[in-house]
């Protein structure tokens, strides 16, 4: 069994252990499990701690079965009987404590705001709750997030001890242990009462601030995603810049700024429509001047694009067909696509059209007896397509 440093001090950065034994991974390199570490492993939705063991990085941590083992990211270990000094990455760890004890702040607001309990938790890259609640307004989320904050602000201690079952189970915790035996009990004074085997800060104001980012329906209930301390502060520096951007940008005060943005918007959309618009008067007159150079009756229009795109390609191809009856043969390049379409009046099987086109080429499609489309990607060129579903409405008339 290792000794758990973090257990005894979450604030030690560095120690020294005797390597007590050392194996493979399938991370790749060696593990060492120690007499003693200061090493977290991944546990309980905290991830592990990283650092280093006499110069080698630690990669990963595990707990099996009451051992802590170290991965270490090298291609030897030292070893068995060797003593060694750890250093830890702070950085991560403190984060990690701070997301930790905040995670427990927040669990115990909703809990008293909303009667919201929490299910599960997560905290990695974006930290996140699972609770037993339907859905969230945005009054609702201020409210807890005044809540959670009030409690940081009054800087209140924040304590651990282990109790035995039959104490756990009169100190009204939060949530009942899942483990037996002695029971770890993490308390924010006056406010939260937790079993938990993480690692937490002395008191609330390390936490830092607690902001919710978000929430989304989850598993008939609601995951919420939330940031504390240095996490929150970074996540403001990054919003700050970018308000301060799109301000500049728009040529307009921050304060003005979502109104600035609205006229923005309802311009835009003024936009699209004119352009819509104008498309589609452009697509009926190179409709029209399709129609007026073709011959036959009724004339089959055929032409092969380049670098146009499909859709366009299709509502040309029912400008023709709809205003006059006429058979629509269109090809584009690059993907050797095949257009094939036909007026309502029209005997024309536009599907059959289109497999007997595509079929020497080993290509695919399908559609209607008004429209279809194919792709084959061996054919020499889309007029070789455009050929063949010639030949083949040349067949079928």
């Amino acid at each position: 069994m290792t000794r758990r440093l973090y257990y005894v001090d979450a604030y030690r950065r560095e120690f020294e252990a005797v390597v007590r034994a050392v194996r493979g991974s399938d991370a790749g390199g060696p593990a060492v499990a120690l007499s003693e570490t200061a090493f977290y492993p991944t546990s309980g939705g905290q991830p592990c701690d990283l650092g280093h063991l006499d110069g080698r990085r630690v990669r990963d941590v595990s707990d099996e079965g009451g051992e802590i083992w170290h991965v270490l990211e090298a291609a030897d270990a030292p070893p068995v009987g060797a003593r060694v000094r750890g250093a830890i990455d702070w950085d991560r760890r403190f984060d990690h404590m701070q997301q930790h004890t905040g995670q427990h702040i927040l669990s115990q607001a909703f809990l008293q705001t909303l009667n919201g309990q929490t299910v599960s938790v997560h905290m990695g890259q974006a930290c996140t709750l699972d609770l037993q609640i339907p859905a969230l307004t945005d009054d609702q989320l201020a409210q807890v997030e005044r809540l959670a904050n009030s409690i940081v602000m009054e800087d209140r201690p924040v304590t651990i001890r282990e109790v035995d079952p039959d104490e756990a189970a009169s100190l009204g915790l939060r949530r009942p242990p899942k483990q037996t035996g002695r029971i770890r009990v993490v308390e924010v004074a006056d406010f939260d009462r937790s079993a938990c085997g993480g690692t937490h800060v002395r008191a609330s104001a390390e936490v830092g601030p607690i902001v919710i980012r978000g929430w989304e329906r989850y598993k008939g209930g609601v995951r919420v995603e939330f940031l504390c301390g240095s996490r929150t502060l970074r996540d403001y520096q990054w919003t700050r810049g970018l308000v301060r951007s799109l301000a500049g940008q728009l040529t307009t005060g921050e304060g003005e700024l979502e109104a600035a943005v609205g006229r923005l918007r309802e311009r835009a959309r003024d936009l699209e429509r004119d352009l819509t618009e104008a498309r589609a008067r452009l697509l009926e007159r190179e409709a029209g001047d399709l129609l007026a150079a073709a011959g036959g009756a009724p004339p089959i229009i055929a032409a092969v694009f380049t670098g146009r795109p499909a859709d366009d390609l299709r509502a040309l191809a029912r400008a023709v067909t709809s205003r006059a009856e006429s058979l629509v043969i269109f090809g584009a390049e690059p993907d050797r696509r095949l257009l094939i379409g036909r007026s309502p009046g029209m005997a024309l099987d536009a599907a059959a059209l289109l497999r007997e086109a595509l079929a020497p080429f080993g290509g695919r499609g399908g559609g209607k007896p008004e429209a279809a489309e194919g792709v084959a990607a061996s054919a020499p060129s889309a007029q070789a397509l455009v050929d063949a579903a010639q030949a083949a409405a040349a067949r079928q008339r």
